[in-house]
């Protein structure tokens, strides 16, 4: 009678730990709330936020109108064309595609650019322009 007592007793503590145990949730999973449900994932966002930065790929590279860049480093290969096409160059605007050593390969020759993949053209050199829009 002694051990049964023992085993009833061990069995009650097994069963109350079970049962608080399972009051604070250990163990088992949380329902999702339904608002949560609705929302998408952040692994499910990523593909729109990709989506997004294609967009802006395809629509082309703007850069300030004043500057000194790298083709082909600081802005990529390309036709571009002061924003918002204006038929002159504006007064006070200035650019040249330049060789390594400084010299000038092409200078200002309308509101166009084509900075392609030619030896010789190493910076594009911009001054007091408007900004600078890829087209191609």
């Amino acid at each position: 009678m002694h051990t049964t007592r023992r085993r009833s007793i061990a069995g009650g503590i097994v069963v109350l730990t079970a049962l608080a145990l399972s009051a604070c949730g250990v163990g088992t999973p949380e329902p999702a709330a339904p608002d949560d449900a609705d929302e998408p994932s952040s692994a499910e966002q990523a593909p729109a936020a990709e989506d997004d930065a294609a967009a802006e790929d395809s629509a082309g590279v703007t850069v300030a109108g004043t500057g000194v860049y790298t083709i082909g480093g600081d802005i990529p290969y390309g036709g571009f064309q002061l924003h918002g096409e204006p038929a002159p160059v504006p007064d006070g605007c200035t650019w040249s595609i330049q060789d390594e050593s400084g010299g000038i390969v092409v200078e200002n020759q309308g509101a166009y650019a084509f900075l392609t993949d030619v030896p010789e053209y190493v910076t594009f050199h911009t001054d007091g322009c408007p900004e600078w829009e890829q087209f191609e």
